[in-house]
């Protein structure tokens, strides 16, 4: 890191990028917020303004957010499009939005050429309104899996994804998915390290790859219809290193091993065992990308008791192993 928090680029073009947020009344205020968040933290980071963002709204007027903030617009649609990437958000707005054909007409003539498409949550129905998404793979949230298939079933829906990437076109699943998508775009364009010191800047948990499931394992658990089986999982995951054999856990949840051995199945589709694993690995995933420890640290710290073990879980469940896992997310420079 140089002064004034400047970063370092390995080479990567500072070029300043165009970003252009389309806008409606009841937007969601974080598919906004949150990733112009990243790219205005590169600004700072960069020491200069290498992105620009205006914001283009129907009519060139403010609009309010389903947070009841007022956005003040930069350009309408009758105004000379803009050049650079588009950014098209969700949010409780959207079904007014889709009823509009000025939307799906005005996206259909400035969305060409090699610029990015880049949609976050429910902005994605409006992107595949336009057909630009017919054949190509895209994600939403995937609570709306009904309305997507029914209304749009040219569009290869991959809702168990974080986001989506083809070609010039991405997806992200909503919300701090939107996030880890515009962490995935800045690395693109200025490469892994800065993206990872904005990710902590932003104490974002863990940089999230594309691939990766919407479905948090510790989320699932917390709308547990049991309430013992909730604070199970909470001490599992606040203390993923003890040695969580069956007999413990039951004992903890105060069931029987087959009670909670059947009630794990039903509710979060894998035995209590799987589950904890994957407390494990997700803990493990983000020393992985700090970078500050050694693999035989990383699986004591996570409760995986050696190496060896770590290694396995890494293989059985996510098909890679610590060292790749490391090298695609870590920091470039690390030395471990």
């Amino acid at each position: 890191m140089t002064k004034n928090n400047q970063i370092q680029t390995s080479g990567k073009s500072s070029a300043k990028r165009y970003i252009s947020v389309i806008a409606f009344h009841d937007v969601l205020l974080m598919d906004i917020a949150g990733p112009l968040q990243v790219f205005s933290s590169a600004n700072y980071k960069m020491n200069e303004p290498v992105y620009e963002v205006r914001l283009v709204t129907l009519d060139g007027k403010s609009i309010r957010t389903d947070a009841g903030v007022e956005l003040t617009a930069d350009l309408s649609f009758t105004d000379t499009p803009p050049v650079g990437d588009f950014i098209i958000p969700g949010g409780p707005g959207i079904n007014v939005s889709l009823q509009d054909p000025r939307y799906t007409e005005y996206l259909q003539g400035v969305l060409d050429g090699q610029k990015r498409i880049i949609s976050v949550c429910s902005g994605s129905m409006l992107l595949a309104q336009t057909g630009l998404l017919d054949g190509k793979p895209a994600t939403c949230h995937w609570e709306r899996s009904p309305i997507l298939h029914e209304k749009f079933p040219k569009v290869d829906w991959q809702l168990d994804e974080i986001f989506t990437s083809h070609d010039n076109i991405y997806c992200s699943a909503g919300v701090t998915a939107g996030i880890d998508l515009a962490l995935f775009l800045l690395e693109q364009d200025f490469g892994r390290k800065l993206a990872l010191e904005i990710a902590r800047e932003m104490v974002v948990a863990m940089r999230r790859s594309g691939d990766q499931s919407q479905y948090s394992r510790f989320l699932a658990a917390q709308s547990s219809s049991s309430v013992q089986i909730q604070n199970l999982c909470s001490m599992i995951a606040k203390y993923p290193n003890k040695n969580w054999q069956l007999a413990k856990m039951s004992e903890v949840a105060n069931v029987t091993e087959r009670t909670l051995h059947r009630h794990f199945i039903r509710e979060f589709g894998e035995t209590p065992s799987r589950f904890v694993e994957g407390i494990r690995l997700d803990l493990a995933k983000t020393l992985l990308e700090q970078g500050n420890m050694n693999l035989e640290e990383i699986a004591v710290e996570c409760g995986f008791r050696s190496e060896q073990t770590l290694r396995r879980a890494f293989a059985r469940q996510l098909k890679v192993t610590p060292n790749e896992y490391r090298a695609r997310f870590g920091f470039e420079d690390s030395s471990i």
